[in-house]
């Protein structure tokens, strides 16, 4: 698609790594507007923070047909003081300016760790967005003891938001739950070896990302609301694509290999 005509495109947390990677896959074909806590030097990033509602950075939603709510403390291991700023209140906020600038569609940055709990029971075989959110799980990395259930409540609290504005106010909003999107080139070939099973089989390659992505953009107008799973067609896992496929069209390119 060319810019031209094209959907202005809001995308919060531009600088991060998920928020650059979207930026760089739809410069070019659709108008984009920017915004990030830490704009890094870069001129076209506007500075926000949206913890704090202002009409500052809120004026940035007037136009804009799709907003990427991309922004948050990604740190899955973050304590509840960690969270409530970035992932909640500015939450909040961003849901606020998008219905009162009369946005289209918001797609939320979900979380797979809304599903956390099931890493350890062997029941449901398959975890599609259906089944009762089980918030936050407990893991080791590298010998420290990690527990995600504040992250991972944040972006439940963001799912049920979403569902709220869209209700009353008519946001359409798609609530991805992304799998593992690594910094950098994200390979699978470069995934830790010492991550148990459960990450590597919700692994999401950049280019699965951005696609999934764009579908979120492009999905029709009659979806008002949906939860979808977003992670990479890997064997084995547990994760169902097949209702993010039925309901955006989305078609993973890359997976991880049989273990």
């Amino acid at each position: 698609m060319s810019s031209q005509g094209a959907r202005l495109t809001l995308i919060t947390g531009a600088s991060g790594n998920l928020g650059a990677k979207l930026r760089s896959h739809l410069q070019g074909r659709y108008p984009l507007r920017l915004l990030d806590r830490d704009a890094r030097g870069d001129q076209e990033v506007q500075t926000a923070e949206l913890a704090l509602y202002s009409s500052t950075w809120a004026d940035a939603f007037q136009g804009v047909d799709t907003v990427f709510h991309l922004a948050a403390d990604p740190t899955a291991q973050q304590t509840w003081p960690g969270v409530v700023g970035p992932n909640i209140d500015a939450t909040i906020n961003v849901y606020t300016a998008a219905v009162r600038a009369g946005v289209r569609r918001l797609v939320f940055a979900s979380s797979n760790h809304v599903l956390g709990g099931y890493k350890d029971l062997a029941e449901p075989r398959l975890l599609t967005t259906e089944l009762p959110p089980l918030p936050g799980t407990r893991y080791t990395v590298q010998g420290e003891p990690r527990d995600s259930t504040p992250y991972a409540s944040t972006k439940l609290f963001g799912e049920r938001l979403g569902q709220c504005f869209s209700s009353a106010h008519g946001l359409s909003v798609l609530a991805v739950r992304l799998g593992w999107v690594r910094p950098g080139d994200n390979r699978a070939e470069d995934i830790p070896a010492e991550r148990e099973s459960w990450f590597r089989l919700m692994w999401l390659s950049n280019r699965d990302f951005c696609h999934l992505m764009e579908c979120c953009l492009e999905a029709d107008d009659s979806l008002r609301f949906a939860i979808l799973n977003g992670m990479s067609a890997n064997a084995g896992m547990r994760w169902d694509l097949e209702g993010t496929r039925q309901r955006v069209g989305y078609t993973a390119q890359d997976g991880t290999p049989p273990s």
